[in-house]
């Protein structure tokens, strides 16, 4: 039974003032075509140049080349949406250009761009899913022409542009909280890391291949003498029905926190399943740590175990644990593990490579109010991060409802 006030479309219900029409209804669809790459410089003479998802940004794409004697032409405000593989990516215009052939420009006819950018976002899966070919998915201007879109009237485009508008400027302005808190974390680190707090009088030292000054009070130890390495591995003995919680790689983000664990009877377990970690300690990826797959262990757990491509940091009396997660996180020490790093396909150091890496280490005092400083902005990463996803969240709430007419909006109120 239909809801009363709506009708039912191939896309599901829509209001019963709202139209159901092909996109050629109410938009021009125009084709990208690739100019001769004679044409191209990366000096900013001619239009700027966009080729496909690339360089796209969140709703922008950035100009990296132009372009001379442009083909195809989007103005300012077009809906740009990728027609090669990845097909469906989109971005809007902030100027005249020239598109490519990875890109279709949509320019709506008395109709909103910003609704129809909202609306092919929405529905992009349901684009995705007429694209053509196996290895190298593509859709053509046909697919594009004759894609349904739910049409409500003009007013109420505009108004449901407007309210999705206002939540990705607040993402937007979040993003720029947490961009700008992250680079003062990172000047802050380089800053406590070597100069530490208060102090007037420095030495030179030469730590890990760089020379560097800090206070005169510091010592420079290696970490295999401030930390123990790999203390505890699971027995062989351990039955086989025995549960683990498993932390691999992947598990850590970008922010070193870990996202998620696995959970496995030993028997089953991977073969690298083999490092115990506890509360407290540090775990550091020997796999590619330029990715930064570095984490605290802030649960007390008894079954919980580590891949053997960490090396795990257990600190010894004289040592903060954050502060000894703070210096693996540096450029400093990345740097120098990149420079360790040995093979290709699977670039890594080794145990004896983190063990005898250099630290500074200030007495534990002031180890413990360096820590406390950084995580602070890690706290106000954190939760500005946790704001955003809400945000995201909402956003996504929105346009499920705001698209298909299940909420109504009043056009005649402001956001």
């Amino acid at each position: 039974m239909v809801k009363e006030g709506y009708k039912k479309t191939k896309y599901g219900l829509i209001p019963d003032s709202w139209d159901f029409l092909q996109l050629k209804d109410i938009a021009k669809v125009n084709m990208g075509s690739s100019p001769p790459s004679s044409t191209y410089n990366e000096d900013g003479d001619g239009l700027p140049f966009f080729q496909g998802n690339a360089e796209f940004g969140s709703l922008y794409p950035e100009e990296n080349q132009w372009c001379t004697d442009p083909q195809k032409v989007a103005d300012k405000d077009n809906i740009l949406i990728s027609v090669r593989a990845p097909v469906g990516d989109i971005n809007i215009a902030p100027y005249k250009c020239c598109i490519g052939r990875g890109l279709a420009a949509i320019e709506g006819e008395e109709t909103s761009n910003k609704f129809i950018y909202y609306y092919l976002k929405q529905f992009n899966p349901k684009l995705q899913s007429y694209s053509q070919g196996s290895t190298f998915s593509s859709i053509n201007k046909k697919v594009l022409e004759t894609f349904f879109v739910n049409y409500p009237p003009l007013p109420e485009q505009k108004k449901i542009a407007s309210i999705l508008s206002s939540v990705d400027k607040s993402i937007e302005k979040t993003d720029e909280v947490i961009e700008e808190t992250k680079e003062l974390k990172k000047g802050l680190m380089q800053e406590l890391l070597t100069k530490g707090i208060g102090h007037s009088e420095f030495k030179e030292v030469n730590i890990n291949g760089k020379t560097m000054s800090l206070p005169v009070n510091w010592d420079v130890k290696m970490l295999k003498n401030v930390t123990q390495i790999n203390k505890n591995n699971i027995s062989t003995s351990t039955p086989e029905d025995y549960e683990i919680e498993y932390i691999d790689i992947s598990s850590i983000n970008n922010i070193g926190k870990i996202k998620e664990t696995t959970f496995y009877n030993y028997g089953n377990a991977p073969s690298r399943a083999k490092r115990l970690v506890n509360i407290d300690d540090v775990i550091v990826s020997t796999v590619r740590p330029y990715l930064k797959s570095f984490s605290i262990i802030n649960e007390d757990k008894e079954n919980l175990v580590c891949s053997t491509g960490f090396a795990v940091l257990t600190p010894k009396s004289n040592m903060e644990t954050e502060y000894i997660y703070y210096f693996v996180w540096s450029n400093h020490f990345v740097n120098y593990m990149r420079r360790l790093m040995r093979g290709t396909s699977y670039p890594a150091v080794n145990k004896n490579d983190v063990a005898n890496t250099f630290i500074p280490v200030p007495p534990l005092k002031e180890q413990k109010k360096i820590a406390s400083i950084l995580s602070s902005m890690d706290a106000k990463i954190k939760k500005e991060e946790e704001y955003k996803a809400k945000l995201e969240r909402l956003k996504k709430g929105l346009m499920q409802k705001l698209l298909t007419g299940e909420i109504r909006v009043n056009t005649e109120m402001e956001v």
